[in-house]
Parts: structure tokens; C-alpha cells; sequence
């Protein structure tokens, strides 16, 4: 409507005067009905919009209380050894994200109002100002167009903005703390196509003492991180937490490499790298733990996966498996639950 508000304010005559400000608002009274059925309109969907919201919110409130109620852990709910109170928070992230679209076009659509009335009402104080002798009768025959709503207050709309940006600024917070943990909707879809695979193979025994896997032995490791991927017993961890480890190795007891390399964590208390090995003996310390594995001093340096799994209160569990060997077992488990860093593309079929 600011668009035609600026045609029709412009001069209908070369000839200044009382004459082009009564054709002025002859036009205004004329487009009248035209602006109070758009901002009709407007109104209309910002009413249902505010149903939507406190609809919501509601919603969310009341997961808030059951969860309160069945979550006596310290832990965030996201963390929780309760399938149940993880559901539910999953739920609450879900909430949040249709809060925030709802309360996004609330925003938007009350600050266009407030632009229009704020350019319509500089359009009527510019012809009035063009127009010697204007007087107030003249002027109010403006008024009504200002806004359809007759108790309309720019002020209390622009508080009302502030608002709601500041529930955005807490919906915002609330769902970037939940994803330090929560999967998302294609990290769940590829867990789940991981898991298919996984039950596809035969398990193969191996000690999960052992640190240096063979190919078949890498495989069915990641077999079982696959499993617990999808355990819904086992709880979430932070996903912004990402182990160090330093990684040395001697050949005839030089230091030869060394270098500190970052785990991804994938869910679930487990992490994952790719990391480039040379030959002779290496140390992996990742805190307080270290584990030791001799490479062959006849091979050339290679490409290793590094497994971890660190659940509190159990010593962590690590593997080591060339990437070579990996791929060159038959029907080796390639979940799709891998980082894309990893570069490791499963086989078709």
C-alpha cells in the first residue's frame, strides 16, 4: 500500500493550493477502503499467527513440567539414561523450531505495518507542508487512513517487536543448547541406514582390549558403534566436545612424528579420526590414558581410523585400523553415520 500511497500523493496539478490538497483527499477517501481491507488483512494473520505462538508455547510448557517431573538426573535432558525423557526432549526441540518460524513472520509482518504507518503518515505531513494554508479541517480529514485499528499506537506495536525478539533470543539459545547434543533429523537417517547394514553382517569376536585391528576386525568395530548409534537405551552425549590426541612415533628410537590431532564426536560418548601413521612404534594419549601399536618398519606410511569410546565412569575403548585393509575386506561395514572428513564412501548393494 506505500506504494500507492506515494502515487496518489503526488501533485494531481502543476497548480499549487487548496485545489490539489481537496483533490488529495478526495483520492485518499476513495482509496480509504482499500487500505483498511489490506490492513484487515494483516491484522488477521497476525491474530492467527499469536493464536499459533501461545498454542506453542503452551505445548512446550507443559513438556517443560513433565519433564521436570520425570527427569531427576543433574544431566540435561538431552543426556538422559531415560529413553523417555530423551523422546521428550526431542519433542521440545521440535516445538522450539516451530516457534521460532511462528514468531519470525510474527516479527516481519509487524514491523511492514510499522514501516507503512510510519511512511504514510511522513506522506501526509509532506503534503501538508507543500500546501500554504492548509488548516486543520484538512488535515483531519487524513486521520483515518493512518491505520484501520482506531486505537492503533506505533509505540505499543514497536514494544511489542522487542518482545518478541526477545522470546526469539531465548528460543534460539534454548534449541542451540540441545543441538550440542540432540542428532539431527539426516544424522538419525543415516544411523538408521547404518543399521541395516550392520545387521546384514555377521558379527566377528575380537577383544575390545585389543588396539590394532585387521580389516575384518575394523569392520565389526564399526558394527558396534552402529549398534549403539541406534540403541535407544543409551543415552546422547555432547556433540561439541571433541577429544584430543597426541599422537608419537619412534623408529630405532628417534622421534620421527608427532603431532596433536581432534576426534569428531559422532553421538553417543564415541569419536572418530583419520589420521596418516608412519612406521615404528606410536603412542595414542588421549588425557590420562595412552595405548601403544608397532607399525611394520618394512610398510610405507599410511592412512588409520582411530576409534574411541568414552562413556563416563568406564575406561575408554580404542581402535586403530588401516583404512586400506578396511576396504579391501568384502562386505565391509562402511556405515553412513561417517563424517564426511573420513572420505570413506560405502559400497553399493
Amino acid at each position: 500500500m506505500t506504494g500507492l500511497y506515494s502515487v496518489i500523493l503526488t501533485p494531481l496539478s502543476p497548480q499549487p493550493g487548496r485545489r490539489w490538497l481537496a483533490r488529495l483527499c478526495c483520492a485518499l477517501t476513495l482509496l480509504a477502503p482499500l487500505v483498511q481491507g489490506a490492513d484487515q488483512t494483516i491484522e488477521q494473520q497476525l491474530a492467527g499467527l499469536a493464536r499459533q505462538r501461545e498454542m506453542l508455547s503452551g505445548e512446550l510448557d507443559q513438556f517443560k513440567i513433565t519433564v521436570k517431573m520425570i527427569h531427576t538426573e543433574d544431566s540435561p535432558p538431552e543426556q538422559s539414561s531415560n529413553p523417555a525423557v530423551r523422546k521428550l526432549a526431542l519433542e521440545m526441540m521440535s516445538l522450539r523450531e516451530r516457534l521460532v518460524a511462528v514468531t519470525e513472520q510474527e516479527v516481519t509482518l509487524l514491523q511492514e505495518q510499522i514501516i507503512a504507518a510510519r511512511q504514510l503518515s511522513a506522506d501526509v505531513e509532506a503534503a501538508q507542508s507543500a500546501t500554504p494554508g492548509a488548516g486543520p479541517a484538512a488535515a483531519m480529514e487524513s486521520k483515518p487512513l493512518r491505520m484501520s485499528t482506531p486505537d492503533y499506537s506505533m509505540e505499543r506495536e514497536e514494544e511489542h517487536v522487542r518482545r518478541l525478539h526477545a522470546l526469539l533470543a531465548s528460543y534460539y539459545a534454548d534449541m542451540q543448547e540441545a543441538a550440542r547434543t540432540l542428532p539431527t533429523d539426516e544424522e538419525l537417517a543415516a544411523r538408521a541406514a547404518a543399521q541395516l547394514d550392520a545387521e546384514r553382517l555377521s558379527r566377528i569376536p575380537f577383544s575390545v582390549d585389543k588396539v590394532r585391528l585387521n580389516g575384518a576386525e575394523g569392520s565389526t568395530a564399526l558394527s558396534q558403534i552402529t549398534r549403539r548409534l541406534s540403541d535407544p537405551n543409551i543415552p546422547e552425549s555432547r556433540r561439541d566436545i571433541a577429544p584430543i590426541c597426541g599422537i608419537r612415533t619412534r623408529l630405532f628410537g628417534a622421534l620421527i612424528a608427532s603431532e596433536r590431532r581432534s576426534l569428531r564426536p559422532v553421538g553417543k560418548n564415541h569419536y572418530i579420526a583419520r589420521v596418516r601413521l608412519q612406521p615404528g612404534d606410536t603412542t595414542l594419549r588421549i588425557k590420562e590414558h595412552s595405548w601403544e601399536v608397532q607399525l611394520p618398519q618394512n610398510v610405507n606410511a599410511g592412512d588409520y581410523l582411530i576409534t574411541l569410546y568414552a562413556p563416563p565412569g568406564v575406561s575408554p575403548e580404542l581402535h586403530l585400523f588401516a583404512v586400506d585393509d578396511l576396504l579391501a575386506e568384502q562386505d565391509a561395514h562402511i556405515p553412513a553415520w561417517l563424517p564426511a572428513e573420513i572420505n570413506l564412501s560405502p559400497r553399493a548393494g
